[in-house]
């Protein structure tokens, strides 16, 4: 029983964590990739909007539930 709340626990750190970092990180990225393509003339009007959800993304980490 205590190991399976365990390896409860750590799934849903390993999650939090996820949201928390990658997303947003992803979304960074995206986000430069649209700059940087915009200066030279191509203005990728999703690649912005994407980029910005996945950042705001990275706040659905608050509504995994704590250990």
């Amino acid at each position: 029983m205590a190991r399976e709340s365990a390896a409860r626990a750590n799934t849903l750190i390993a999650v939090k964590m996820a949201l928390r970092f990658g997303l947003p990180l992803i979304g960074v990225v995206v986000f430069g990739r649209a700059i940087v393509l915009s200066v030279g003339g191509d203005i990728e009007r999703w690649q912005f909007g994407l980029g910005v959800l996945l950042i705001l993304a990275g706040f659905i980490s608050k509504v995994v539930p704590r250990s």
